[in-house]
């Protein structure tokens, strides 16, 4: 093991500081890619076994969104075993908070996440643009990481924009469309796959980039992955070994580029018109009903309190923007994935203030 670097909540902008330059330093060294992204690009050095794979599977590069304005982000990852050279970030208080780790960070504007159970460090200068994490081992991060590697460099370079990542399902016609909210259970992944089946496009079901613009809210996708267990294949007709599928998650859940579908594609951009919460109703056609803003606050706020560091009170206001813009509609969902697919589509293209 090699040398150690003591942080707290006074010093902890110095040490992550340091920790950026020395993921600085390292590129180069190790695997370089360019994630090109809506908005922003990641250029990502690898110094740890397996993680571009992670990477490449599961985040979007599109050169098609290089348009000359995206923001550029460079970020380093490495481990500690492939590299003891780099000093080890170590919490040197009693107990690890977010709170004091914020304090710590805040003298140096640097955003920072900590997972303690893998002693996992992340870091990133929104001045600069640049980020590290820092692994104790390879493969030693927790297992939803792997649905979606690069999200608190995502999240936090779309903080720079003004936009947010938001967890959410999406589906359009002819990129105009609705995004579905809800906590798990509430049908919003089989609702979203449902209409991938029935040709509707997608941005995604799980994170989305979303942009407040003059005209209202636009979805971007960030993640390539849509996920669903056994059950919820077999509702909507799909063989996943048919399709290749591999095997399931830690979650007992298939994770797929849905595009391997071949019915709806992965949309570039969504004009969203409303937001839909899906309720698992058994009817035998589904049915929608008007909902209060707060409904759609509730079904927003884990995407903004729960699951993203650091930008909370920015993060409250954008969510709050887009319940005072979009109407919020219930939406009781039929038993058959069709007209789940067809009902939504008629309601997509019905004309809406």
């Amino acid at each position: 093991m090699g040398d150690t670097a003591s942080l707290d909540s006074s010093n902890a902008h110095i040490v992550a500081r340091d920790l950026i330059a020395r993921g600085r330093a390292l590129r180069g060294q190790g695997e370089m890619i360019a994630f090109s992204l809506p908005g922003i690009r990641i250029d990502a050095s690898f110094l740890t076994p397996g993680y571009a794979d992670l990477c490449r599977r599961a985040v979007v590069n599109d050169p098609a969104y290089a348009d000359g304005q995206q923001q550029s982000l460079a970020v380093s990852i490495f481990d500690h075993e492939t590299r003891p050279d780099v000093p080890r970030a170590m919490w040197a208080e009693t107990d690890f908070g977010i709170a004091p780790l914020a304090t710590g960070l805040a003298p140096g504007g640097i955003e920072g996440a900590f997972d303690v159970d893998n002693y996992l460090w992340q870091f990133f200068d929104p001045a600069t643009g640049e980020g590290v994490e820092a692994q104790k081992r390879p493969g030693a991060f927790p297992p939803w990481v792997a649905s979606f590697p690069l999200r608190n460099f995502a999240h936090w370079g779309y903080q720079r924009l003004g936009w947010r990542l938001i967890h959410a399902g999406t589906l359009a016609v002819d990129g105009r469309g609705i995004m579905l909210i809800g906590a798990g259970g509430s049908g919003k992944s089989g609702t979203s796959l449902a209409g991938v089946m029935g040709g509707l496009e997608s941005v995604g079901d799980d994170y989305v980039a979303m942009q407040l613009t003059e005209a209202g809210v636009r979805a971007y996708p960030v993640i390539k992955l849509m996920k669903q267990d056994a059950k919820g294949l077999a509702r909507t007709g799909i063989d996943a070994a048919k399709f290749g599928l591999g095997e399931p998650n830690w979650q007992n859940k298939y994770e797929f580029d849905f595009e391997v579908l071949e019915r709806g594609r992965r949309a570039r951009q969504i004009d969203l018109q409303a937001i839909l919460l899906p309720r698992i109703a058994h009817q035998a056609r589904s049915t929608f009903t008007r909902a209060p803003a707060r409904a759609a606050m509730i079904g927003l706020a884990p995407s903004n309190l729960q699951q993203l560091p650091g930008g909370w009170r920015e993060g409250l206001g954008f969510t709050a923007e887009i319940a005072r813009r979009l109407p919020a509609y219930y939406l009781d969902l039929s038993t058959d994935p069709s007209e789940i697919a067809d009902a939504i589509a008629t309601f997509i293209a019905e004309p809406r203030s």
